[in-house]
């Protein structure tokens, strides 16, 4: 019979600095939201065949919630009485309350009426002259009612508010902020009955849910981006760091009462090297994606339009280590992202249970199907939060044929068969590109890499050094992860390694104060293989040597930016209030541009000239560039003269786009 396995992969990075301080509130937030929407659909239809993977951190900091251990300003605001919220509990509580997915503002409109008045008024107006007490308590209430997802409508402290939809009162406000306090605790216990259950099983990462092939050694991305270029990736090689991150999950994990049998690698890297410290560990099964798999074995599984055979049975390296499984990354996908766009969770679920059926008589009987995914975010997305679709596919895996099955319990039955090698990756891609070698990401390991070398000299590896070497700071950096929060997240990052410092008794570096996040402005930039290039004379020679060219307009000493490309450069005009000669007399002037693999592009304007010698620069009345450029997108642009950039305080990310040469008069 084929067996059916959901590995539920959950997992926040420590947003908790040394001092107890959270800077995010994600933990307490998903505490009664959507982790416990799948906790609670497992315990009430005796769901078999789960895998809850819990990151150590994640834990550890629902532990802190539940006992007092962390002072949390959002959660402050949220649960402080919208009266007594001083000018800054009201700024935390209008600047969080936004964060809400369209599904979360379908189900309240009066919720999408505040956040559309606060998203609309300028910041600093906001708390005292948009919102006023009745105001901040209904927006306090239904944040915590959107976050609770389908909570909200089937706990009994919570329905009658959902219910209501607005319009609160005081004994409202005690209700739901007394209900969030509660949620941390109530998780806790529901981890532990889950791990009582039968055909449920608790598996963890290592502590601070690190890309363990990185902290082993960052020289390979070689061989995972082979046979493709590789980018520039900094020197850190730390394998004692990556046992030290795995033993401490461990340890930590088996302290709570959890007997952990295998690991989720964080991300779903692995290489050789990182497989070696968890077989030393005793780990007796890991989880990675299809992907792998694929490039281990040197050939597509599914470019024939076959069933896959390979991808449904362990593998192992060699004889005595921990078990392969390979997620069925389609239908993981699957609840991942389409059926959050259905409306109706039941037939999503049916839909699901219909795939793996057919998939199943086309199987041997002893394959196993893997499904391995995030745990926590899907739900914010589905109709009703996720859990009528997790019961309901429960109750279809039961009524089926197919068979639920714990990893453990494979890992225990099946016999692997041996994998002739493990490519280095992730489930991103095959590669680590997520987490290293765009410029911002490779910038966080220098900067990782000098705080290592700086706390070498302590007797102990510093706490705060296991969270810094957490994935998810390099996931927030570079373009490929937009978010508003991610300047917040590098200063997490920053934060950890200056507490690491504070811990081993050294001086902090002074890169700890410099941002590594740094913003964006796309900018669409022509390109013509056509048009003549421009002739470098530091004076605009024609009207139509730049008239291809898009603008982006600046202030100060920094007047506008022209840029265009074609044949294998990028042209940069930069027009100053006075001569750029004379600008750079007291100022150097740098264009700089860096693919998104790390290469490095860069010409400095100075009164002696540009540099490096024979580049394709002129200077006078404007600046003229030519810098190498293969036209593809993402590249981005610095132009800075001193201490001030072009747009300010931003760099720009380039999209190029080819134009109709016969649109333009050559002249």
């Amino acid at each position: 019979m084929t067996s059916v396995t959901f590995l539920w992969h959950l997992h926040q990075p420590c947003y908790r600095r040394a001092d107890g301080t959270a800077l995010a509130p994600w933990v307490a937030l998903h505490a009664g939201g959507s982790y416990a929407t799948l906790a609670r659909a497992i315990l009430e239809r005796g769901g078999r065949g789960h895998v809850i993977n819990i990151v150590p951190v994640l834990l550890e900091q629902m532990e802190a919630y539940h006992d007092g251990n962390v002072v949390d300003p959002v959660v402050n605001a949220l649960v402080t009485p919208s009266a007594e919220l001083d000018e800054d509990g009201r700024a935390v509580l209008l600047q969080w309350a936004l964060y809400v997915t369209p599904r979360q503002l379908e189900r309240y409109p009066r919720l999408r009426e505040l956040a559309s008045r606060g998203r609309s008024a300028p910041s600093e107006i906001r708390g005292n002259a948009l919102f006023g007490p009745a105001d901040l308590r209904d927006l306090q209430i239904l944040f915590i009612l959107s976050q609770a997802g389908e909570q909200a409508w089937r706990d009994d402290d919570l329905r009658p508010l959902h219910e209501m939809g607005g319009g609160f009162s005081g004994g409202d406000f005690a209700a739901a902020s007394a209900w969030l306090l509660r949620q941390p605790g109530r998780l806790l216990e529901l981890w532990h009955e889950i791990e009582d259950s039968q055909g449920v099983e608790i598996s963890t990462s290592p502590y601070a849910h690190p890309i363990m092939p990185l902290l082993v050694d960052t020289g390979v991305v070689g061989a995972s981006w082979a046979p493709s270029p590789a980018p520039q990736a900094p020197a850190f090689a730390h394998p004692e760091d990556a046992r030290a991150q795995l033993t401490a999950g461990l340890e930590l994990m088996a302290r709570r009462g959890f007997d952990i049998g295998g690991c989720w690698p964080p991300e779903g890297s692995v290489s050789d090297a990182a497989l070696e410290i968890y077989s030393e560990a005793g780990v007796r099964w890991l989880v990675t994606d299809e992907g792998i798999l694929e490039k281990s074995l040197g050939r597509g599984l599914r470019s024939d339009g076959r069933i896959p055979l390979e991808l449904y049975r362990p593998w192992r390296r060699k004889q005595g280590s921990p078990a392969l499984f390979f997620r069925d990354r389609h239908l993981s996908d699957r609840i991942g992202f389409v059926y959050g766009r259905w409306e109706d969770e039941r037939r999503a679920a049916a839909d699901l249970v219909q795939h793996l059926q057919r998939l199943a008589a086309q199987l041997p009987g002893e394959a196993s199907i893997v499904l391995a995914l995030d745990g926590e975010n899907p739900w914010l997305h589905y109709p009703q939060g996720g859990g009528e679709f997790l019961r309901e596919l429960m109750e279809g895996i039961e009524a089926s044929d197919l068979e639920p099955a714990t990893l453990g319990q494979l890992a225990q039955r099946l016999e692997p068969a041996e994998l002739p090698r493990l490519h280095p990756g992730s489930w991103i891609g095959g590669t680590f590109s997520t987490w290293i070698g765009h410029p911002e990401k490779s910038h966080a390991w220098k900067v990782l890499a000098d705080v290592r070398n700086a706390v070498a000299g302590s007797a102990e590896l510093p706490p705060s050094m296991l969270l810094a070497e957490g994935s998810d700071w390099f996931w927030w950096l570079g373009d490929d992860n937009p978010t508003p929060l991610a300047p917040l997240y590098d200063r997490i990052f920053r934060g950890h390694l200056t507490d690491a410092c504070t811990q081993a008794g050294v001086e902090p570096p002074e890169i700890l104060g410099q941002a590594i996040k740094t913003a964006t402005v796309p900018v669409r930039v022509p390109v013509s293989h056509a048009w003549e290039a421009p002739i470098l004379d530091g004076r605009i020679t024609s009207y139509f040597e730049w008239s291809l060219a898009s603008w982006v307009d600046g202030k100060g000493p920094l007047r506008r930016l022209g840029l265009w490309g074609g044949n294998g450069f990028l042209h940069v005009l930069v027009e100053g209030e006075s001569a750029l000669s004379q600008l750079v007399r007291e100022l150097p002037l740098r264009v700089r541009l860096e693919s998104p693999t790390g290469d490095i592009e860069e010409i400095t304007v100075t009164s002696h000239g540009c540099e490096p010698g024979g580049a394709r620069c002129a200077v006078g009345r404007v600046a003229e560039l030519s810098l190498p450029w293969d036209g593809r997108p993402s590249h981005r642009l610095l132009v800075q003269l001193g201490e001030q950039s072009l747009p300010d305080d931003a760099v720009l990310l380039l999209a190029p786009f080819p134009v109709d040469e016969g649109d333009y008069n050559h002249g």
